[in-house]
């Protein structure tokens, strides 16, 4: 059952269920959360008049509604989508907000041109600058520590080009996300982090004619291409600071079977942090727009690591990394069997196929202006259910961010 009580009577604990105010102009990324501190009291309290909790773990008939709300214009109301309490995921212990998606966004951007200057340097003949690479995977180790999902859905649905600055700093989040699921201590993860971007870094000895080929490769120009691990392992191995990561460099491209390069290491010779960099290195490969080929949908390049479990890749891990992200991972815009358009908020580690999405547009691909978020674990909405991942700059939503 839900009840509408004046803000002034929130108090730590209480379930909100819904806001008086649009998704649009909230601070908070959900409509729907348990009040962890005061501070999100104060945030409530300066925006909103009324909110609406959850005074009961159940709605009778909420299974019997067979349509969402539809698009909202002008003064036309909405019905909001129940979301009563049971069903629904352990809260965070941060609610993800606007505030914080600004803020790693901001961290985003720092790094990507701290990179950028540092990969800059680096490919006229410089050193290596260690401090600032240390303080980019600081600030990113920083951010998915505290807030993973913003992390996550500014990687997935920021405007991706063909920079290796900006492959390699999606690389590290992915690796950095993936470590954390793992429990892998802090104090390796800095490692981990700064292997994972500079893990690409001999790209930069690459003849820029051969990294924007088209098409297939022959045998001399693979063997260019391949060249670029052991130009890596070369560019850090005189920096005490970067010493730690050469195993990292020197063997992501190896496989499970063998199959890989430079050796041709198999199983559990290959380091375990290069098993990890082999993974989450294919996955934002297949993500993203590349010169020679097209990319897949985040589910898709996931099924193809699952395939490819016990073969290419350590198989305990693949699996691993799907639970990590989940088989639709946060910022994925999926098209639910309603017609609707949502956005993948949030994955439900007890049943990854069912995540919170929070509604974006109607059927008729009109934006809406209310925006309920719903637990589709939730047996109220077991008719639910999510049809396909769409292209995010094909619709344009990225704007929403």
């Amino acid at each position: 059952m839900r009840q509408r009580i004046p803000v002034s009577d929130l108090r730590v604990g209480m379930r909100v269920v819904e806001l008086d105010i649009s998704w649009l102009k909230s601070p908070f990324w959900r409509h729907a959360f348990t009040i962890q501190t005061q501070n999100e009291i104060t945030l409530l309290r300066q925006h909103c008049q009324h909110v609406e909790i959850s005074v009961s773990t159940k709605i009778k008939g909420a299974k019997s509604a067979k349509q969402l709300p539809s698009s909202t214009q002008g003064n036309s109301t909405q019905k909001a989508v129940d979301v009563p309490q049971q069903g629904m995921s352990k809260p965070n212990a941060s609610i993800v907000t606007h505030q914080k998606i600004a803020q790693a966004q901001q961290h985003l951007q720092q790094v990507a041109g701290k990179i950028t200057d540092v990969f800059d340097d680096a490919r006229t003949g410089h050193a290596l600058d260690a401090p600032k690479l240390q303080n980019s995977v600081e600030l990113l180790t920083q951010d998915v520590l505290t807030d993973t999902n913003s992390l996550l859905l500014l990687s997935q649905l920021q405007n991706k080009d063909q920079s290796l600055s900006e492959k390699s700093i999606n690389v590290c989040i992915l690796t950095l996300t993936f470590a954390k699921h793992l429990g892998i201590k802090k104090d390796q993860l800095h490692q981990l982090g700064l292997g994972a971007l500079l893990h690409d870094i001999g790209m930069l000895r690459v003849p820029a004619s051969l990294l924007n080929h088209k098409g297939t490769l022959n045998a001399s120009q693979k063997a260019i291409i391949q060249q670029h691990v052991i130009d890596g392992v070369s560019m850090v191995a005189h920096h005490d600071n970067l010493a730690d990561i050469k195993d990292m460099i020197a063997y992501h491209h190896e496989r499970y079977d063998g199959s890989g390069y430079p050796y041709g290491l198999k199983g559990r010779a290959i380091p375990l942090f290069a098993r990890i960099l082999g993974i989450t290195t294919t996955y934002e490969a297949m993500t993203r727009e590349r010169f020679f080929s097209s990319k897949t949908t985040p589910t898709h390049a996931l099924s193809k690591l699952y395939a490819w479990r016990h073969q290419l890749f350590d198989g305990r891990l693949v699996e691993k990394f799907i639970q990590a992200l989940g088989v639709y991972p946060p910022g994925c815009i999926v098209q639910l069997n309603t017609g609707q358009i949502a956005i993948v908020t949030e994955i439900n580690p007890e049943k990854r196929t069912r995540p919170v999405v929070r509604l974006l547009m109607s059927e008729d691909k009109v934006l809406l202006k209310e925006q309920p978020e719903i637990n589709l674990i939730m047996s109220e909405y077991e008719w639910i259910k999510v049809q396909k991942i769409l292209d995010t700059q094909e619709l344009e939503l990225t704007k929403l961010i």
